[in-house]
Formats: structure tokens, C-alpha cells, sequence
């Protein structure tokens, strides 16, 4: 009896541990018009190729309920869109039918602002119910520049992190103003947040493995 009672006591604590999901996932991609057609190009396609990596794959296999994730564009003020709407990925499957879905998707806005204020009311407005039942909430916003639209940024950026969503962002480097600086001073927030850069948009696909490797590995990103 008690060899009995053991293994089920164990297997229903595991069970209550268990979370919807790990991370509800907002990808918000930059297509202001300082992003050209080769460049959103490479940034569509780096994004597919960081998610069919063999290493991003097995984190995602490993954790418990899986990822969470939608895809959104934006612009300038009134210039934000959802791109892909939530997917569920707890495998290899789910990682070619969210890429097929993300890839198929035509670019929204063409000679935008770049309002990241905006982009960030959008992408924290997006967690909905299933989402919400994910232990932790990211925003992966990408860019090549500063704000030049839209309200201020970094109390925006604050009000976000104080729920607990984590802000991260991947920068592409060269403009001036430095965006680098920009991101990290205005725009990430919450727990564990951080920027990873790109050197170039060519660069997109190295910059972004190693964002998802960090940003949804929980040793780095734990509550």
C-alpha cells in the first residue's frame, strides 16, 4: 500500500506544479520606414531560422506546457497590427506551423513612424486569457532607431514592468541616435530584462537564437 500511496502523492504535487504554459511570447517587429523591404526580409526569416534551430527546439520541448506566442507589427501611432495570432508550440510540429504561419504573413504598414510607445501599449494589450495563465509574460520588441513618435517611452516601459511583464529587446546597431542606448535606458523593463544586438540585419537570425535561448531559459529568468 504504501509503495502505492508514495508514487501518487509525488505525482500529484508534480501535478499541481504544473503552469499553463511557461512564457506567453509577443514578438513586435519594427516595419517603420527606416526598415527597408531586403532588410524586413532578413528579420522575417532570422526569426523563423532562430525557431527551427535544433537548440531553441529542445528548450521549448523542455518546458512545461510550452510556449505561447503571437506575432505583431508595428509603425507609427495608430500603425500596430497582430501579424499571427497566439499559437500554442510544445514541439517540433507547432514550431513549423507557427513558422509557416509567421512567414506567410505580408508586411503591414510601409513609410511609418517609428511610435514604440505605441508598439508596447499594443503588444502588453495582446495577453489575453490563455496567456495570462502562462507563468511568465514577454515582450520581444526589435528596432534599428529611436522613438519619433507616439507619447514618452520609458513611463510607459515602467508601467508594463511593474505587472511583471518583462520587456526585452533586440536592437540592430549603426543608426545615431545610438539605439542601443535608447533600449536600454527607455524601453526594457520587468523582471530580468534585458537588449541583445544585431551588428546588421544580416546578423538578425545569430542575435535572435541567442535572445530565445536566454529570454526563455528559467535558470536566467526565473520570478
Amino acid at each position: 500500500m504504501k509503495r502505492i500511496a508514495l508514487p501518487f502523492l509525488i505525482w500529484l504535487l508534480m501535478a499541481r506544479a504544473v503552469v499553463a504554459c511557461e512564457v506567453a511570447l509577443v514578438i513586435a517587429l519594427d516595419v517603420s520606414r527606416s526598415v527597408d523591404r531586403d532588410e524586413y526580409a532578413l528579420m522575417r526569416d532570422g526569426i523563423a531560422s532562430a525557431f527551427l534551430d535544433e537548440e531553441v527546439r529542445q528548450l521549448i520541448e523542455w518546458m512545461p506546457g510550452g510556449l505561447m506566442v503571437t506575432v505583431t507589427q508595428w509603425g507609427g501611432e495608430g500603425q500596430q497590427r497582430q501579424a499571427v495570432p497566439w499559437q500554442r508550440i510544445e514541439g517540433k510540429a507547432g514550431i513549423v506551423r507557427f513558422v509557416e504561419a509567421f512567414t506567410a504573413q505580408s508586411r503591414g504598414f510601409w513609410m511609418a513612424d517609428t511610435a514604440v510607445s505605441e508598439a508596447l501599449i499594443h503588444a502588453d494589450g495582446m495577453f489575453n486569457a490563455a496567456a495570462d495563465q502562462c507563468r511568465r509574460q514577454v515582450i520581444d520588441v526589435s528596432g534599428d532607431g529611436i522613438a519619433n513618435a507616439g507619447t514618452q517611452v520609458a513611463p510607459i516601459a515602467r508601467l508594463i514592468g511593474s505587472k511583471g511583464v518583462t520587456i526585452n529587446g533586440l536592437v540592430i546597431t549603426g543608426a545615431s541616435p545610438d539605439p542601443v542606448s535608447f533600449f536600454e535606458s527607455q524601453v526594457i523593463g520587468g523582471p530580468f530584462a534585458f537588449v541583445e544586438t544585431a551588428n546588421s540585419y544580416a546578423d538578425y537570425p545569430r542575435a535572435m537564437k541567442r535572445k530565445l535561448l536566454r529570454e526563455l531559459t528559467p535558470a536566467v529568468a526565473m520570478k
